[in-house]
């Protein structure tokens, strides 16, 4: 039995290991990027449709559009607003 309390202490004191980093990798907003698209709402296969019906033609724009039916009907999509990661961080960090 005592095999047993030492084994989920063990395992209990390497996940407490492990998470402390992170929490404090978390903080550290630095490590974000300067930039980044901002999620939207939005139809991936509508916004690939729209994309190659303005570039391809003929035979790859069949082919194409083959391949946006794949995509679902709504979901997340990024852009063209942009957004700093980093500031966010910063500002969510100062009102805690």
């Amino acid at each position: 039995m005592s095999m047993s309390r030492a084994s989920i202490v063990l395992v209990a004191a390497l996940l407490l290991a492990g998470a402390l980093p992170a929490a404090a990798q978390s903080r550290d907003c630095s490590s974000l990027p300067a930039s980044a698209q901002r999620a939207r709402a939005c139809s991936p296969r509508q916004e690939c449709l729209a994309q190659v019906g303005r570039r391809l033609e003929g035979r790859a724009l069949e082919g194409a559009r083959r391949d946006c039916q794949r995509l679902p009907a709504s979901g997340t999509c990024y852009g063209p607003e942009t957004y700093s990661p980093q500031a966010e961080c910063e500002r969510q960090g100062r009102r805690r």
